[in-house]
């Protein structure tokens, strides 16, 4: 066992009541579809609020892919709970549309029949979509179609105070905070792979997702394309490619670095992005800038360092004045068989996943490291249920199964500590159950995805369609009582005033709102 995490669960172990103020939450993207399991085309529906203020209900890149978004919670009972509510009260808006249950999409046309989402007559709202025209022009629409899950988790002060303590640290909490959730983040980079093999479930794809494109895939029969050894093709260069980040590095050394690095790629011009133009042949803007990144939230990665941003304010901004707040676990496939996306097993195997990667310690990249990364990614994407898989770990070829071992090992060890200050095992039980897939590949959920494709003689695209109307059905016969959809109505309501009055507020053009959001 690695020698730090060994000392952080001697000292942790007594006083584990500390991490018992931990809090999550979750976004979790789902494309709307129609009756016959093609995207939806019409607007994102008025009853749920406003996409651009509402705090719960809003949409991704398309007007036609929402978002449900949980608050903070100190449980994980409490957050799912939510979850199902949410899903409860936008069931009952839906008409005759279901949400698509899986992360890789269901039938698309061509890229200008994916409606791009719609945030109202503001600044910062037509700012908004015009970002998501610059992701379309950019890389095509088809590509920001794919949906998960984000895990939203922070630790509690009182656990960094004391751990700071234990160190000798001097410096302000921010700062120390700031640097462990860096470590986090390396260890998470480091380690996720597993993630993709434990928690995968897209093995798949529809076939009009990849019309067009070369892609390797083999052809499963009925309009599925599939590799029969995939985890998650969601996560594969298949998925969101950003050719212009391909020699972007980006330092997660500590803030001031990750915020450099981020703001040189926000205004470093990009030739192929200066060749589509800013605007278009009729003069309208069709990206927010013809540079690396148009914004921050362009960079993609499977797991980011965040702090909540105020009105006018860039994450990066944020980040420099007031530190890292919590993470956001970003590599989670929605999961199918389970109507919210993800089961509690899942969850609690996460927030161990989290501290054991917060505890244990997080050298600095090498290079040779830094680019070792996306390559043992698209391995465990494409072939991670091979038993034979080789990753690249410490300069060294290393075996899958001895890797995932050590990490389950460890990950056995820390879990008690969760167990203990919630007064529970079922972040021990959790650790049980994930092991039981890599002792048993079959086990796993891109493997039940082929299963069931195999099993039923259909298509990628049948089963995802029935799935999604069990999940319409299971949903819509448990509405929720007057006081519970009250409360989402009224939120819907004020969300529609606050736009509204975002909308009355502003004072600049456009191009002089730009201006402004970008100066230091």
């Amino acid at each position: 066992m690695d020698a730090t995490l060994s000392h952080a669960l001697a000292w942790l172990a007594p006083e584990a009541s500390r991490l018992r103020g931990m809090r999550r939450g979750l976004e979790k993207e789902s494309l709307r579809i129609d009756a016959s399991g093609h995207l939806a085309q019409t607007p994102h529906p008025s009853a749920f609020g406003s996409a651009l203020t509402h705090p719960w209900i809003t949409t991704d890149y398309s007007e036609s892919l929402i978002e449900l978004i949980t608050p903070p919670t100190l449980s994980i009972a409490e957050t799912l709970g939510f979850l199902d509510d949410t899903h409860r009260f936008v069931y009952q808006g839906l008409g005759d549309e279901q949400l698509w249950v899986n992360s890789m999409p269901c039938i698309l046309g061509e890229d200008d029949t994916i409606p791009l989402a719609q945030y109202g007559s503001s600044n910062i709202g037509r700012m908004k979509t015009l970002y998501r025209r610059g992701l379309g022009v950019r890389y095509g629409r088809k590509m920001q179609t794919i949906a998960g899950i984000h895990y939203n988790l922070s630790f509690p002060d009182e656990f960094f105070l004391h751990w700071q303590e234990k160190e000798g640290d001097t410096r302000p909490l921010q700062d120390f905070r700031s640097e462990k959730y860096f470590g986090l983040v390396r260890n998470f980079q480091r380690e996720s792979w597993l993630l993709l093999y434990l928690l995968g479930a897209s093995p798949a794809v529809c076939a009009s997702f990849l019309r067009g494109r070369e892609h390797g895939l083999q052809d499963g029969g009925h309009g599925t394309l599939y590799l029969p050894k995939a985890t998650s093709l969601r996560m594969s260069s298949l998925g969101y490619q950003n050719t212009a980040q391909a020699d972007l590095r980006v330092s997660y050394n500590g803030v001031d670095e990750y915020v450099r690095d981020l703001t040189a790629a926000i205004h470093t011009p990009f030739p192929r992005f200066e060749e589509i133009g800013l605007k278009d042949a009729a003069g309208e803007y069709q990206q927010i800038n013809t540079n690396v990144l148009q914004i921050e939230n362009e960079y993609y990665g499977l797991v980011r360092p965040k702090r909540t941003i105020q009105r006018g304010e860039r994450p990066t901004q944020a980040l420099s004045r007031r530190g890292v707040e919590y993470v956001e676990l970003r590599c989670v496939d929605l999961n199918p068989f389970n109507p919210v996306g993800i089961d509690a097993t899942s969850a609690h195997f996460l927030e161990v996943f989290a501290l054991h990667c917060l505890l244990r310690d997080a050298p600095v990249f090498t290079d040779s490291e830094y680019r070792s990364l996306p390559k043992n990614q698209q391995q465990v994407v494409e072939r991670g249920r091979d038993p034979g898989l080789m990753l690249r770990f410490c300069g060294e070829e290393k075996g899958f199964q001895e890797l995932a071992t050590q990490i389950l090992t460890e990950l056995a060890a820390v879990a008690p500590l969760l167990d203990e200050a919630y007064g529970t095992k079922e972040y021990s039980l959790a650790i049980a159950r994930e092991t039981l897939k890599l002792e048993s590949p079959e086990l796993t959920y891109s493997a039940i995805v082929l299963r069931e494709l195999k099993d039923n003689d259909c298509s990628f695209f049948e089963f995802a369609k029935k799935t999604a109307d069990e999940h319409g059905v299971y949903f819509r016969q448990r509405p929720l009582d007057e006081p519970h959809a009250g409360r989402f109505a009224e939120q819907a309501a004020l969300s529609h005033r606050e736009q509204a009055a975002i909308e009355a507020a502003d004072a600049l053009s456009f191009p002089d709102f730009l201006s402004a959001y970008f100066r230091d």
